[in-house]
């Protein structure tokens, strides 16, 4: 095992571009930099590779400018510099380089800490009886907790630990270790490369609802799934009891998972320009507070353009970078119980999945394809923008020279040159009070 080396001087080349990755990219940063995944990788994707060269991939901008730099500098969400990649070249489109740790912080404090005792690789909370079992063997345990991300089955990484705490777990036997989750194929993968640096023998796996630990880490343990399906399929219902929780447990993990009427709920509209999500947008948030049941935001894309992204273009990065803001606000009127009413074009699909992953961290996201025909749109064209883009005056409409990725997970779809307004409107009310975000429509009519 070699860590990457430390240079805490200057932390950037003049001219170099910086990047806050987080999520799985991060994680797998302090994997690299601990020496418990090989330098090879490729950050958030994946995690063996063969070399010395790190990659990660960025958008094009950032690749372009790293390229010419001849180097990178990965940060935090607050901008403080953690690793550099020195002598960046472009394979493809990702970035490679030698990666160089500016920042002690960055380095995970796990290597060796599972050594010598029976690691158990928490997927699911742990139960009292579940460790009673573990430790029925005599020896010491080291219940690996991940923190690159929540579980499969969406327990953060901060609950986790509290829980493992409430079922009876001491200190000394949690050990966080920066993993992040990623599928059955990339958990497996990175499982592979991970444990076995770390030293961790005798391995025990309490899975997610749903896992294969055979086909997760071949020869681990399956420490059964207990009463987890049970307790978690009672959470998602909003049931007053939770089978198999204690009492202390059962109050963690209603905060985390309220009663839908009590979660907060982000709409995403999606759709072509003219297609009427603003329209629809409004109606809905007029909807709401004519009913009173849940505090309500409007962040509708000509409005958040004015303001919480002014100065931006209208380039991919920017309409990327325009959506993830937009998605970022909303998640925080989610964090908090509210409901937040947004309607961008947000036409690329990873922009989407972008604003999905930070609402689904806090609440619950419905998101709604407003599927009018591009024809119908451009027939309207309320803002002239589809004639000026025909003649040649606006370059990068969504619909004429730049794609609209269309969603493949829209929860609704509506088509306003199908339906009315009020329909429509219907419809998405509807939808809401059958998930039970609403106990009923606001009166109609």
């Amino acid at each position: 095992m070699s860590d990457a080396p430390s240079t805490p001087g200057r932390p950037a080349r003049p001219g170099a571009p910086s990047l806050a990755p987080g999520g799985a990219v991060l994680a797998d940063l302090r994997l690299v930099a601990a020496g418990l995944l090989p330098p090879g990788a490729v950050l958030g994707e994946e995690p063996g590779g063969e070399g010395t060269a790190t990659a990660l991939r960025p958008d094009a901008g950032v690749l372009g400018a790293a390229t010419a730099a001849g180097a990178l500098v990965l940060t935090d969400e607050e901008g403080l510099p953690l690793a550099r990649l020195d002598d960046v070249v472009a394979d493809g489109d990702l970035a490679r380089g030698r990666l160089v740790v500016l920042h002690p912080s960055l380095r995970a404090d796990a290597a060796g800490a599972a050594a010598g005792g029976r690691s158990v690789l928490l997927r699911r909370p742990p139960t009292p009886a579940d460790l009673d079992a573990l430790r029925a063997g005599g020896t010491g345990l080291r219940l690996l907790v991940p923190t690159g991300s929540a579980t499969p089955d969406g327990v953060p990484p901060a609950l986790l630990e509290a829980l493992a705490r409430e079922a009876g777990a001491t200190p000394p036997e949690l050990v966080p270790l920066p993993l992040a989750w990623r599928g059955p194929a990339g958990d497996a993968a990175l499982l592979r490369a991970v444990l076995p640096a770390l030293g961790a023998r005798d391995v025990v796996v309490l899975p997610a609802a749903g896992d294969d630990v055979g086909g997760l880490l071949p020869g681990a343990a399956d420490g059964g799934a207990g009463s987890w399906p049970g307790t978690l399929a009672a959470l998602r219902r909003g049931d007053a009891d939770l089978p198999g929780a204690a009492p202390g447990a059962a109050a963690l993990l209603r905060r985390r998972w309220p009663r839908a009427a009590d979660r907060g709920l982000v709409v995403l509209l999606t759709g072509l320009s003219g297609s009427g999500k603003s329209t629809l947008a409004r109606g809905l948030h007029a909807r709401l507070e004519r009913g009173g049941e849940r505090t309500t935001s409007l962040l509708d894309g000509d409005v958040v353009r004015r303001l919480l992204s002014a100065g931006l273009g209208f380039d991919a990065a920017a309409r990327d970078l325009n959506v993830r803001r937009i998605g970022f606000v909303a998640a925080e009127v989610a964090r908090h119980g509210g409901v937040a009413v947004c309607a961008p074009i947000a036409p690329y699909a990873r922009s989407r999945a972008a604003v999905r992953r930070m609402v689904e961290e806090v609440g619950d996201l419905v998101l709604v394809h407003v599927s009018t025909p591009l024809a119908v749109c451009e027939a309207r064209d309320v803002k002239g923008l589809y004639a000026r883009a025909r003649a040649g005056e606006l370059t990068g409409m969504t619909g004429v020279d730049d794609p609209y990725e269309v969603p493949d997970d829209a929860d609704l779809v509506l088509d306003t040159s199908r339906v009315a307004e009020h329909e429509a409107l219907d419809r998405l009310e509807d939808h809401l009070v059958a998930g039970g975000w609403l106990a009923r429509p606001a009166p109609r009519g």
